[in-house]
């Protein structure tokens, strides 16, 4: 069985997409392509899994795509505060001399 979900590429990106995938990969295999403004996902099943699990899996799929998706966007918003607490706790530690 398959089913297609297409997601818009200026909203998500290939890689929350590919994360997504890769935590699904026990539930169906995706063979993700991109078209312009679009993010096409072919989503195969095994034969034994039902209709009900399919719309079942499809909403989790969703679901974990977005995830990543605000995964992403927090990492970079803060990116610089994460820099600067590694670099305090690493300058502790003596690895780095100071100039």
């Amino acid at each position: 069985m398959e089913a297609n979900l297409i997601f818009d590429a200026n909203i998500y990106s290939i890689d929350a997409i590919k994360k997504a995938c890769y935590r699904n990969i026990n539930r169906f295999a995706v063979n993700i392509s991109k078209e312009e403004d679009t993010i096409n996902c072919n989503i195969t099943f095994k034969n034994t899994v039902t209709e009900s699990q399919i719309k079942i899996y499809l909403d989790d799929f969703m679901k974990e795509v977005l995830d990543q998706d605000l995964r992403e966007s927090i990492k970079k918003e803060t990116e610089g505060v994460r820099n600067l607490i590694l670099a305090h706790t690493f300058s502790k530690t003596g690895l780095i001399k100071d100039e």
